[in-house]
């Protein structure tokens, strides 16, 4: 099995503008004979699914997107450019396409604004091939700066499920089973574990 998601931990990167994750002891066994930590996060924090309703006032919540379409058989595909094309998508594609690019080599101290994003011409095949599942191995799908969320439009609005912040650095290209559930939480989006064997 491969984990490609990332660690929610005091070191994890997070988009521009998004609160950090916090970390707290609540209860401790000194004080209380057990321990529990507090957990401050945002929906979007680490490797985490987008609801439509992320990005559209009227899309629905993380509760309506089917089980099914996060678990099954994945592509994973390389791509070496700065940004994912409508020709790097193989037409073969199982339903649930996995990008690894630059982005896997990324994670650091600092959030990058130079991350591999998927253009609106790959978001537009994508659409037309009828994905269940995309995910990227960076923090966002869209070309930082941009307004609008134009790509998440296009792929939550053809239910095409998003998947960002996954860690595809030992990811070949192939086909594997993924596995990427999120807690269950209906909002605009959750935190989740993604698995490949």
């Amino acid at each position: 099995m491969i984990d490609i998601s990332l660690p929610i931990d005091g070191n994890l990167i997070t988009y521009p503008g998004d609160a950090r994750l916090e970390l707290y002891d609540y209860y401790t066994h000194e004080k209380n004979g057990v321990h529990i930590t507090r957990v401050l996060m945002e929906t979007h924090t680490g490797t985490h699914i987008d609801a439509p309703f992320h990005a559209m006032k009227d899309g629905g919540k993380l509760g309506s997107i089917p089980l099914s379409k996060l678990m099954g058989p994945a592509t994973a595909i390389t791509v070496s450019g700065d940004a994912v094309h409508a020709e790097d998508i193989p037409e073969d594609t199982e339903k649930r396409l996995l990008i690894r690019s630059k982005n896997s080599g990324l994670y650091g101290k600092e959030f990058r604004k130079d991350f591999c994003y998927i253009s609106m011409d790959a978001a537009e095949k994508m659409a037309e091939m009828k994905l269940d599942l995309v995910g990227l191995d960076y923090l966002s799908i869209e070309q930082f700066g941009t307004s609008g969320m134009p790509v998440h439009k296009k792929l939550l609005g053809n239910s095409v499920v998003v998947v960002e912040g996954l860690y595809m650095k030992d990811v070949e290209p192939g086909t594997y089973e993924l596995v990427c559930l999120p807690l269950k939480m209906d909002l605009d989006g959750g935190p989740c574990r993604a698995i490949l064997k």
